[in-house]
C-alpha cells in the first residue's frame, strides 16, 4: 500500500501549529496580567485622586464656616458643633450640627418617606459639610436602600436622626452610623490593630485627641474644664483657629492590600498578602456604635470592622487601603 509523501509533513505543520497557539496562550496570559495591572492601577489611582480633592474641598468648607459662626470665644470645638440652643441658650448661640456638619446625615435611607418623595430637595436641606462629603457616599451592597459615608457600617445606640428638613419634613433615624476605622499596624506579625477616628475632627496633638479643652478652636485655656486634667501652662501658642481635618478611607475595588517587607519596603511581597480575618483585629477605643453582625459579604468596606473583604490569590484578603485626609484653617473672625 502507498504512502503519502505529504503525511509526515502535516504532522509537522500541525505540530508547529498547536506549539505556536500555547505560545500565543502563554503570552497572552502574561500580557494580561500586566494590562490588568495598569487599568485597575489607572481606575484606582483615579478613584483616590477624586476622593482627595472632594475631601479637601470639604475641610475648606468646614474650617470656612466655623470661622464665621457666632460662637463665645471659650467654647471648644465638640462643644460648638454638638450643642442644641434649645438646652443651652446662654452659651450655645446657633445649631452648627443642622448648619455645618451632624454625623447623623452621613447614613441615608432611600426607603424613608422624607428622602423617597424628593431626594435631591432633601440632600439639598443638609448641613454645607455634609453636602460636600455627599460625592464620596456609597450604596451600600447588603442594604441598597442606604446610601452611607465609607467605613464601617455600625448600628446607632444613640437612635439620632438627620437634622436635615426636606421638602417633605425630617427623615427619621436610619437606625445606623459610620464609623472611620484608622489601621495602626497592618498585620505583621499579628493581627490588625485600628483606631476609631471622627469623619470631621479637630487638628490636635495626638496625646490630646480626647482632650477637647486643649485644642485651638477656644480663645482660652480653661484648665478647670479639661478633662484630660488641669494643665500649669496653656500648651497652645496661638488660638482662635478653626483648625478641621476631615477623613475618608479610601480602599481599592481592584486591587489587593500586601504587608510591607520589614527592613525593605520596595522589596518583592507578592506572597504577603494581607489575609482578611476579623476575629484578630485589636480595636485601640470605643467605635461610635455598636457593630453588627457579620454576614460574610465581600466588598471594599465589607465585615464589621469596615475594612474591606475581596477574594484574590486563592485566599480571602484585604483591599488596597489608605486614610486620606485634608485639612484647612482659618482664624475665627466671629465673637459673640
Amino acid at each position: 500500500m502507498g504512502r503519502c509523501p505529504h503525511s509526515s509533513s502535516n504532522r509537522r505543520n500541525s505540530a508547529y501549529r498547536l506549539t505556536d497557539r500555547g505560545a500565543a496562550l502563554i503570552e497572552f496570559a502574561l500580557v494580561s496580567v500586566v494590562l490588568y495591572l495598569l487599568l485597575a492601577g489607572t481606575v484606582e489611582f483615579g478613584r483616590l485622586m477624586f476622593g482627595a480633592n472632594a475631601v479637601q474641598d470639604a475641610a475648606r468648607v468646614a474650617a470656612r464656616e466655623l470661622a464665621l459662626a457666632p460662637l463665645r470665644p471659650n467654647v471648644t470645638f465638640e462643644y460648638a458643633l454638638s450643642c442644641d440652643p434649645a438646652d443651652d441658650p446662654a452659651n450655645c448661640l446657633v445649631d452648627l450640627r443642622r448648619r455645618v456638619f451632624d454625623p447623623a446625615c452621613l447614613v441615608v435611607d432611600y426607603d424613608d418617606p422624607a428622602v423617597a418623595s424628593d431626594p435631591e430637595g432633601y440632600f439639598a436641606a443638609m448641613p454645607v459639610v455634609n453636602r460636600a462629603l455627599r460625592a464620596l457616599m456609597i450604596t451600600e451592597p447588603s442594604r441598597p436602600n442606604l446610601m452611607r459615608y465609607p467605613g464601617a457600617l455600625l448600628s446607632d445606640t444613640a437612635g439620632l436622626a438627620c437634622s436635615a428638613v426636606g421638602p417633605s419634613g425630617a427623615a427619621g433615624p436610619t437606625g445606623f452610623a459610620v464609623g472611620i476605622p484608622f489601621i495602626n499596624s497592618d498585620g505583621v506579625g499579628g493581627g490588625e490593630t485600628v483606631t476609631w477616628v471622627p469623619v470631621l475632627q479637630e487638628i490636635r496633638a495626638a496625646q490630646d485627641q480626647d482632650c477637647p479643652a486643649r485644642g485651638p478652636f477656644s480663645m482660652l485655656y480653661v484648665g478647670a474644664a479639661d478633662d484630660c486634667g488641669a494643665l500649669d501652662a496653656d500648651p497652645l501658642l496661638d488660638r482662635g483657629l478653626a483648625a478641621v481635618r476631615v477623613n475618608y478611607p479610601y480602599q481599592a475595588g481592584m486591587l489587593t492590600g500586601f504587608r510591607p517587607t520589614l527592613g525593605d519596603p520596595l522589596a518583592p511581597n507578592v506572597s504577603n498578602p494581607i489575609v482578611a480575618d476579623e476575629g484578630s483585629v485589636i480595636e485601640t477605643n470605643t467605635p461610635p456604635g455598636a457593630q453588627l453582625a457579620d454576614d460574610g459579604a465581600l466588598g471594599a468596606y465589607a465585615g464589621p470592622f469596615g475594612l474591606g473583604r475581596q477574594f484574590a490569590l486563592l485566599q480571602t484578603v484585604r483591599p488596597f487601603r489608605r486614610l486620606v485626609s485634608a485639612q484647612s484653617i482659618y482664624r475665627r473672625e466671629v465673637f459673640e
